[in-house]
């Protein structure tokens, strides 16, 4: 993000204001010429409703470029006993997207 800052709520939030996503999780992934992009993981109110594509699509629309989050669509988010989303868990998966780009 090149020395531009991305808060993950920031972006959290955003994509939760479309109508089929049911959470968001973002997590940054580590990007050779950025320095790091994020990736957002979502849920959605009922499954198949959109595609991850749609969501960056509309994202781009809706907030700066370099907010942009690369999209996966997960059925269930991994959760702590307190039922906190456990992001630690989805950062492995996040950089395996940004390689894979």
């Amino acid at each position: 993000m090149k020395g531009m800052s991305v808060f993950p709520a920031e972006v959290e939030m955003l994509l939760c204001r479309h109508p089929d996503v049911h959470t968001a999780a973002v997590v940054p992934a580590a990007d050779p010429s950025k320095g790091q992009v994020p990736v957002a993981f979502v849920t959605l109110r009922q499954k198949d409703a959109v595609e991850a594509a749609v969501l960056r699509d509309w994202a781009r629309e809706s907030m700066a470029a370099f907010k942009v989050p690369l999209v996966e669509i997960v059925d269930e988010m991994p959760m702590t006993t307190t039922m906190k989303i456990r992001k630690v868990d989805l950062t492995a998966r996040a950089q395996q997207l940004a390689d894979d780009r």
